[in-house]
């Protein structure tokens, strides 16, 4: 029988989570299944993060509970961003709130990383489902970029409070040669001010700064490779597709221990170099810059997304 799946993830198509749902869609119809956007379907399957959804998480919320009224059942919802570690509690009571209402609209719950799954449960999800991000689709690499021929440490994806770049130009910054350090991405909405920041920051360590702005696959693919040191400085993140973008380029990126990196670095034996402390993340900056050839190397192996998600989708229709 053929399943046919809709798919709602409502936003941009370069927004993280739309992308995201465009991967998952392409790997489910790899195994069989036929993804649709609209009309009649055997099933649904949405992603939610309270930003792609409403001008809050309350707005979101509300949102996400109108479309479960008429989307094709059963309806799985993937969770994104999930709250429950916020240093804002009045700001975390919030999401956590209008994220309960999510899970309780839907037939089942999906979340992408061992750790989420502890905080989808805390939100009302009874049996969460852990389906790995599926590493992103790479495209040929378009010309080197202008800064190419330039010592670099590299951070993958858009620049928003808490991902790291700080502690990135510090380590730059402590390194004798000073090596430039390259924001591959774009600013996310409202953070202006974040990337002024970044940019005098660098500029009183004595580190250049590089923000590129949205790349497309093509000059993704062309940054990734022309970075020297690969970094995934983000602690708190809870499933990262800038810390598997470098993977799939094919480099092994050095990573802040987090829940998250500790999970690839289980899933995906040496393919990241872990740190704890600024000391051991001045060393393997030290090392790589001397040995650039130990980040970089073949796509590792990772857990098939489109066969975790074509088996939870049967289960549901079997029910």
């Amino acid at each position: 029988m053929t399943v046919t799946v809709r798919v709602v993830a409502p936003g941009a198509s370069g927004h993280g989570v739309v992308r995201h749902a465009a991967a998952v869609a392409a790997a489910v119809a790899a195994e069989g299944l036929v993804p649709v956007g609209s009309g009649q379907a055997d099933l649904s399957h949405a992603q939610f993060t309270d930003a792609l959804w409403g001008a809050d998480v309350a707005a979101a919320a509300d949102a996400f509970v109108e479309q479960a009224r008429v989307l094709p059942r059963p309806l799985v919802v993937t969770l994104h961003d999930l709250p429950g570690a916020d240093p804002d509690p009045a700001r975390d009571a919030r999401r956590c709130a209008g994220y309960r209402r999510v899970v309780a609209a839907a037939d089942a719950v999906v979340v992408s990383a061992g750790d989420e799954a502890d905080k989808a449960r805390a939100l009302g999800a009874v049996d969460p489902v852990t389906v790995a991000l599926p590493l992103p689709v790479v495209v040929p690499a378009e010309q080197a970029p202008g800064w190419a021929g330039l010592r670099t440490l590299g951070v993958l994806g858009f620049v928003y409070p808490g991902k790291g770049h700080e502690a990135v130009i510090d380590a730059a910054a402590a390194h004798p040669d000073r090596p430039a350090v390259v924001a591959a991405g774009a600013v996310s909405d409202g953070h202006d001010d974040l990337a002024r920041s970044l940019a005098g920051h660098a500029r009183s360590r004595g580190v250049e700064w590089i923000l590129t702005g949205q790349l497309e696959p093509a000059a993704l693919a062309a940054a990734a490779a022309a970075v020297t040191v690969p970094v995934a400085p983000g602690r708190t993140v809870s499933a990262s597709g800038s810390l598997l973008a470098w993977l799939a380029h094919g480099r092994y990126p050095l990573a802040a221990v987090g829940a998250y990196a500790r999970e690839v670095a289980v899933a995906a034996p040496g393919s990241v170099a872990l740190y704890d402390d600024e000391d051991r993340r001045d060393a393997l900056v030290a090392d790589a810059l001397t040995r650039p050839t130990a980040t970089r190397g073949p796509v590792p192996d990772w857990p098939d997304a489109g066969a975790g998600h074509a088996a939870l989708y049967r289960g549901l229709l079997a029910r």
